[in-house]
């Protein structure tokens, strides 16, 4: 119910449910999702796409769509599962990190576009739940944490629990999940964090998006994060959005990978939502009716996997502050802008481990280094020939990548795309933990 296309045109756009390639929703399909063993169904909804302006001048979401969204939702319902229905896609509309003006515009939008679902789907009973905004994101500083938009996000959050308890009814005590901005899990994402106020007890859920790629007791920190959140904020965290695409490597640990997010979230006593958008990260095959059986046992029965603890990075003198030619590889230096080189052989390179077939590279960061993440892994053979590369200029702070044939080494560069870093920065943190790779080899 995500797809869209273009901008609204005051019908129902009713036809764009199909245009990414999923064929139409029908109850068939959610009976065979409930045959798998779930018994949650979160439905990602695109609501601007299918908007007018009504004489009132304000944004309204046309009734064939909502009605269309509807048969879904009780698809779902009819199979006795929970829905979380959310607002997805929305972000023309829902956005926070901007002037006050702007934010007045949203606010209104806020208001009549939330009216309008909570009062179409009123009479749905209370295992449905309305999830606020997805990934709202910062306009002051795309895809980052802002001051600002997280304030602004407070204040959207509040408002959309004050619009749909105003509709009264099943909304009145209807579960209601609100998100961090950018459905963050970092520091200051959580820490920005305000629970809206409502007029009922226990009905709120804090909703984050959670992508790791390890598949080993490093990720507990997470869990154990968004549970000290939890009690902060006094409601329970669900994690809406995590998963691995079909092209995981290495391939045989994506299950290994799905069991072990699960059992160690329910160690923290978070749930979590797979995200099956049907094509890279599916499990389910939506036109064939059939199911990738190792994940959905994986899921189903969760159980942890534990690593040796080697591959963490923690001593200033496996580092070089120098930056790596882009095209080449070749180390040269970097004064202006700032990056380090992991330097396990003395040459700026990390020895790859006879057999290997993937690596895993995790980053935590914290604090001033927060911004930091992996940018350049490139893989060399015996005699120092380039066999391939990724040269990533967001960066990422967890990936598992495999290792091409022939490959002996990897240099792999850390830092930030938005602030310079001085060396005395990059050995401080070091020093202290707030910056620690792990490299591992499997």
């Amino acid at each position: 119910m995500d797809a869209h296309y273009g901008e609204p045109n005051g019908t129902a756009n009713l036809g764009q449910e199909t245009i990414w390639g999923q064929p139409k929703t029908t109850q068939q399909i959610i009976d065979f999702v409930r045959a798998q063993g779930f018994n949650t169904i979160r439905i990602p909804v695109s609501w601007y796409y299918h908007t007018y302006t009504g004489s009132d001048g304000a944004l309204h979401v046309h009734p064939d769509w909502m009605a269309r969204v509807k048969e879904v939702v009780n698809y779902c319902l009819n199979d006795n599962m929970y829905v979380i229905m959310d607002s997805h896609h929305d972000g023309k509309i829902f956005h926070a990190g901007v002037g006050a003006n702007e934010l007045a515009t949203i606010k209104a939008n806020t208001v009549s576009v939330w009216t309008d679902i909570a009062t179409f789907f009123n009479d749905c009973d209370t295992r449905l739940m309305f999830e606020a905004f997805n990934e709202p994101d910062n306009y002051e500083k795309y895809w980052q944490f802002g001051k600002k938009a997280a304030s602004q996000m407070n204040e959207l959050n509040q408002l959309f629990v004050n619009t749909v308890r105003s509709t009264g009814g099943n909304n009145a005590e209807r579960c209601l999940v609100v998100p961090t901005l950018l459905d963050g899990t970092g520091d200051n994402f959580l820490n920005a964090f305000v629970l809206p106020k409502d007029r009922v007890k226990d009905r709120l859920l804090v909703t984050v998006h959670s992508y790791p790629q390890s598949f080993d007791q490093s990720i507990d920190g997470i869990f154990a994060n968004l549970q000290s959140f939890s009690k902060r904020v006094g409601a329970p965290v669900v994690i809406g959005e995590w998963g691995t695409k079909t092209s995981f490597s290495p391939a045989t640990y994506r299950s290994v990978h799905a069991a072990n997010f699960v059992a160690r979230a329910n160690a923290y006593g978070i749930k979590c939502i797979y995200w099956d958008n049907g094509s890279d990260y599916a499990i389910i095959d939506r036109v064939n009716l059939t199911a990738n059986q190792d994940m959905i046992h994986a899921i189903m029965n969760p159980a942890p996997y534990t690593s040796d603890s080697a591959g963490v990075v923690t001593d200033w003198s496996n580092y070089l502050y120098m930056t790596i030619d882009q095209n080449t590889g070749a180390l040269k230096e970097d004064k202006h802008w700032g990056t380090i080189i992991l330097n396990i052989d003395g040459n700026g390179l990390v020895p790859i481990p006879a057999g290997a077939t993937a690596i895993s590279l995790q980053l935590s960061r914290s604090g001033d280094m927060s911004t930091q993440a992996f940018h350049y892994v490139y893989f060399f053979d015996s005699n120092n020939v380039l066999l391939d590369k990724i040269n990533d200029w967001n960066g990422f702070v967890d990936k598992s990548v495999a290792i091409p044939s022939g490959a002996t080494s990897v240099r792999i560069g850390i830092n930030s795309a938005q602030t310079a870093t001085s060396k005395k920065q990059y050995s401080d943190a070091v020093k202290n933990g707030t910056l620690t790779p792990v490299i591992k080899f499997y």
